[in-house]
């Protein structure tokens, strides 16, 4: 079984150059990380790098070059304050007690500044580390330092189930209690913020599609049902609205479109990227509520020329389209709510990159057996080859 080749639109190109400039990564490394031929990348900054928008945002990073060295600075500051905060008691006791402190904030704190406040030296605190360990203390130094790092890589957003779920994925056989006393010692917890706030309207007069979906679709291979919906994003210079597009085998989003307004135009760009990205061969259950968006004449004329069968939620079920649901309540409190945007662009280029860097490659989910959304839509690939 092989896969067709995806393509990608124009926006999306330019919203990836925009990205490495901005972020000064590698064109390898953002690769990588959207599992995109390095040398395809190079053709699109080759393309696009020149551009008079894309060019602008070098210029802007220019410019703040001054300013990122003073917020160094004042960071640098803040850290010895914090640490002295921390250690003010120490100052007077002996280095071994120093040491120990230093070791337990090595991931809080730069060592060289650590040491240089508690005025102890660097080689000391590494001949005292160094010292013959127990086993069971190797070990649980060890399962604090790869738990910590997976808690990172979630941008701190992953609780203990899904900690220990990724390590176990690894080869780490630790349990999710003791991945929990672990986290709550070093005081890792899940930052979440949680909103409401409804969007599409299904007072309308245009024709509505049976429920085909019905909860009960035993999903068992990509591009066989996809879901949709739209959320709002607020902005100082006002909303923004989110089409999302959700392969409910893998999760994955496999298209999204932003815009300023909730007409038509916003979930047929998100249903064209789909189908571009996809090639899906044979037809898909396409399922999504009653809104007027998905119920209008251009949106079904274009799912008619697409071979897909349509599918709408039941009036007044909140359950019928949990899955692309429980996305936007994901992408809110893991991002949207955390931030304040100032402008639409930089929201868009925000959630850019929560989709297609860290949602859709890294982001594990309980419904793929705790691998990412490409991870495991990859994996059936592999499979069947």
């Amino acid at each position: 079984m092989t896969k067709k080749q995806r393509r990608y639109e124009e926006d999306f190109k330019r919203q990836t150059v925009r990205y490495i400039l901005e972020e000064a990564k590698s064109v390898a490394q953002v690769a990588r990380e959207l599992k995109i031929n390095e040398n395809t990348l190079h053709g699109w900054m080759k393309k696009y790098k020149q551009e008079p928008e894309i060019t602008e945002t070098q210029t802007f990073r220019s410019e703040d070059h001054e300013v990122r060295e003073l917020k160094k600075r004042i960071r640098d500051l803040e850290e010895e304050n914090s640490i002295l905060k921390k250690g003010d008691a120490l100052l007077r006791e002996r280095p071994s007690v120093k040491y120990s402190f230093i070791h337990e904030h090595r991931f809080d704190y730069r060592l060289e500044k650590m040491c240089e406040v508690l005025k102890v030296s660097r080689s000391g605190y590494y001949k005292w580390r160094d010292r013959p360990k127990s086993a069971r203390q190797e070990r649980r130094e060890e399962w604090t330092q790869e738990v910590r790092r997976v808690y990172i890589e979630s941008r701190q957003l992953y609780g203990s189930p899904k900690v220990a779920k990724k390590l176990n994925h690894e080869g780490m056989k630790v349990s999710q209690k003791t991945v929990s006393r672990i986290m709550n010692k070093e005081g890792m917890k899940s930052r979440t913020v949680k909103k409401h706030k409804a969007t599409t309207n299904s007072k309308h007069n245009h024709p509505v599609h049976e429920n085909v979906l019905n909860q009960h679709v035993t999903v068992t291979k990509p591009n066989e049902v996809w879901v949709a919906d739209i959320t709002y994003i607020p902005t100082d210079e006002g909303w923004l609205y989110l089409a999302s597009m959700m392969d409910l085998y893998s999760r994955k989003i496999v298209g999204w479109h932003i815009d300023c307004s909730m007409k038509k135009e916003l979930v047929l760009s998100a249903l064209k990227q789909a189908y571009q990205r996809q090639q899906p061969q044979g037809s898909i259950l396409h399922h999504s509520d009653r809104g007027s968006q998905y119920a209008s004449n251009d949106y079904q004329a274009k799912l008619m020329e697409y071979g897909m069968k349509c599918s709408m939620s039941r009036k007044g079920n909140c359950y019928d389209n949990a899955c692309i649901e429980s996305f936007h309540g994901v992408i809110k409190k893991e991002l949207i709510y955390q931030t304040r945007y100032k402008t639409r662009e930089e929201a868009k280029k925000s959630i850019f990159e929560y989709i297609e860097i860290f949602y859709n490659n890294k982001r594990i989910h309980s419904a793929t057996e705790y691998f990412s959304p490409s991870e495991y839509e990859r994996m059936y690939y592999k499979k069947g080859a």
